[in-house]
């Protein structure tokens, strides 16, 4: 792992350290965040392009992808700085939500290329010693992730904090 700061590298570098690694045997690339290669580079139009030569690369490479995106808007309705789900195979959403005085976390998967996939929208938390926690799907809640959630049901309905 290696973290790397866009002022002190250029996209140009970036992808050629990440080209040296998975010719070093590299099979998991995660780059978190896309805000920050955004903010290095001239223009949009050249992320977009760099991006899909390199996600073409790293495919061809049988090398595991993740990008993230932050999107701007904590609880409200969220905006992303470019869309890059044409370069994705799934794409997952996360947001936060509250619930009975709670920030809470929902889960969705709102693109994937191949086979079938999970279309609830569910709660999830980390946690330490059990990892990732799914809950049941969040059918009594609606516009969760526009960020102006409604419940419709009850409190059992909802994972209990830890």
């Amino acid at each position: 792992m290696q973290q790397i700061d866009p002022a002190e590298l250029s996209p140009g570098e970036f992808v050629i350290r990440i080209r040296r690694g998975v010719e070093a045997g590299c099979k998991l690339v995660v780059i978190d965040s896309l805000n920050g290669y955004l903010n290095a580079m001239p223009g949009e139009k050249y992320l977009y392009n760099q991006l899909h030569e390199l996600s073409s690369y790293l495919n061809q490479q049988g090398v595991v992808t993740i990008l993230v995106l932050a999107q701007h808007g904590f609880v409200a309705a969220a905006e992303t700085p470019v869309d890059l789900s044409y370069l994705s195979d799934t794409v997952v959403t996360l947001r936060y939500f509250e619930a009975f005085g709670e920030v809470k976390q929902a889960l969705a998967v709102v693109k994937k290329r191949s086979g079938r996939h999970e279309r609830t929208i569910r709660e999830f938390k980390l946690e330490t010693g059990k990892g990732i926690c799914i809950g049941e799907p969040l059918k009594d809640f609606q516009g969760v992730l526009s960020g102006v959630p409604q419940f419709r049901g009850n409190e059992k309905q909802v994972m209990k904090a830890s």
